[in-house]
């Protein structure tokens, strides 16, 4: 105890600034405090050389020796005789030069401070090897203070000389020293950073109880046995608080003391949600900070709870109005999302049925294209039928007019093969079956015997009828114009087997060629299968 109230002098006797640069300096080294503030003094407070100066091999021994430690000393002793007598009442008004740029609206904490005699013409002495190592140990020292800045504002806690700590260590050490201190019995402390329990409490709709620790404090023993009674720590229990707690020498805590215009410590403040405005998130606020409380355990405690009751009392309906609004965003969320994934539902049905539709309407189309083909291909083939027909009609009837015409010929001519003594007498069979017995001229053709044939069905009619499909006048008929006959049956000798195809021969030649001369029997072939 004897030692922090020194310390606690000390600290009296610096301006803020100086406050702020042994802070910073302690920090980074670790150093204790009297070290710390010799080192600062003999730099005239400047917080980079200061480091710098105390990494140098044997500074910090020389300068135990040097008499910069003794006027930093009495600077230090001069500054508290200074704030007594300002205490007192003297009524000097002394603005400090330190602290011009933070003196409005506060009253001067001390005058300007004298500046040691001699510090400026006496130096620590140095040996040659820290000379030639100097450079080095200087680049080295810069990177590790960038490093730390760098760290500081992103938030992260301070380089030890162990290590880089996470923020849950630094809270399990601070809660292993309450323990060590005060008990095991203690309000529930939140493990992570300030950002972990600000996130934690807006998501849940609790209050933070920030406590920020200052071992070095007169007050904090009974702080700390305050924050041990029973009452307190049933209090702080409560689901709806996250106690967060750390020490002043750690950068989370110093940040959050900075942002809460904290200057009295041990300090503990309460964080509350704030109403979200139109189209801003709910966001952390602080609600309350308890003042400079009763000198012992139990009074303290009391006051602390009746502080954080009155407190959650004072904003409860606030915050179940915000608990309600978040319900109903909740809720307005939900029916949200489920209209929209029934829209999605619905909309993917009436896309599944547009696909059928199209896909339905697609094969009847195509349904519809392929019978009309079918029935295109269908006409075609009725119509190129009837073409064939009609071409088959025609010719039948041309073939029918031309053996009629040529029987009406034949008819002609019979009375002068009748005549002629020299005649050749011919036994035909015919295609059917049929049996004729002829005489022909000697002088007629083989045509004359192909068209005899070809004429007797017409003849077998005029024989039955007398008459023709053209009129009774059998030599009026006339062969029709532009018809060229086809026969379709050769005449054939079976013994000897003879094809007679030349039509123009006579008749004569024809038969004795081949020994048939004057009597043959002809039988008349088809010169094509008959269809079926």
């Amino acid at each position: 105890m004897a030692d922090q109230h020194t310390n606690d002098k000390v600290l009296e006797g610096l301006s803020d600034s100086q406050r702020q640069s042994l802070h910073e300096f302690s920090q980074v080294t670790n150093a204790n405090l009297e070290l710390a503030v010799r080192v600062l003094a003999s730099r005239q407070w400047n917080t980079q050389q200061a480091i710098q100066m105390y990494y140098e091999p044997g500074y910090a021994d020389a300068l135990q020796k040097t008499d910069d430690a003794q006027e930093a000393e009495k600077d230090v002793s001069e500054g508290l005789r200074r704030r007594g007598v300002e205490a007192s009442g003297s009524g000097r008004d002394t603005q400090s030069n330190v602290r011009g740029a933070e003196s409005s609206g506060h009253n001067a904490e001390g005058g300007s401070r004298r500046k040691p005699e001699g510090s400026a013409s006496r130096r620590p002495q140095f040996a040659i090897t820290p000379l030639l190592v100097w450079p080095f140990v200087l680049m080295l020292r810069l990177a590790m203070l960038a490093a730390s800045t760098l760290l500081r504002i992103l938030g992260i806690q301070r380089i030890a000389s162990s290590g880089v700590p996470n923020q849950t260590t630094i809270t399990n050490d601070f809660e292993h020293y309450f323990e060590a201190h005060y008990g095991l019995e203690h309000p529930p402390f939140f493990h992570g950073t300030l950002a972990d329990a600000r996130t934690a409490a807006l998501r849940d709709q609790k209050y933070i109880v920030m406590v920020l620790w200052s071992k070095e404090h007169d007050d904090a023993d009974v702080f700390g046995r305050a924050l041990a009674h029973p009452d307190v720590v049933a209090c702080l229990t409560q689901p709806q608080f996250i106690v967060w707690a750390d020490d002043l020498t750690q950068l989370d805590a110093y940040a959050a003391a900075s942002d809460s215009g904290a200057t009295h410590f041990p300090s503990i403040s309460v964080l509350g949600p704030r109403a979200a405005s139109a189209g801003l998130p709910t966001r952390l606020e602080l609600v309350a900070r308890m003042r400079n409380g009763p000198h012992t355990a139990n009074a303290m405690a009391q006051s602390l709870v009746s502080f954080v009751t009155r407190v959650v009392a004072s904003r409860d309906s606030m915050t179940r109005a915000m608990q309600r609004e978040q319900d109903e965003r909740d809720a307005e969320r939900r029916l949200r999302a489920q209209q929209n994934a029934a829209y999605e539902a619905s909309l993917a049905r009436d896309q599944e049925r547009d696909r059928e539709q199209r896909e339905q309407s697609a094969r009847a189309r195509e349904q519809e294209i392929k019978a009309r083909e079918e029935e295109i291909k269908a006409k075609e083939e009725q119509d190129a039928e009837e073409r064939r027909r009609r071409e088959e009609q025609a010719v039948d009837e041309q073939r029918t007019q031309w053996r009629w015409a040529k029987l009406a010929q034949i008819h002609k001519e019979n009375a002068t093969e009748l005549a002629s003594a020299d005649a050749a007498k011919l036994s035909l069979r015919l295609e059917n079956g049929r049996r004729i017995v002829h005489s022909f001229a000697r002088d007629s053709t083989m045509q004359r015997v192909f068209d005899f044939v070809e004429t007797r069905d017409v003849a077998d009619e005029w024989a039955t009828k007398g008459v023709t499909p053209y009129g009774s006048d059998l030599a009026q008929i006339t062969a029709p114009a532009g018809y060229t006959h086809t026969y379709e049956f050769a005449l054939v000798s079976q013994f000897p087997r003879v094809v007679f195809d030349d039509r123009r021969a006579t008749l004569h030649n024809a038969l004795s060629a081949c020994g048939l001369w004057p009597s043959a029997v002809l039988i008349a072939e088809p010169l094509f299968e008959p269809e079926d």
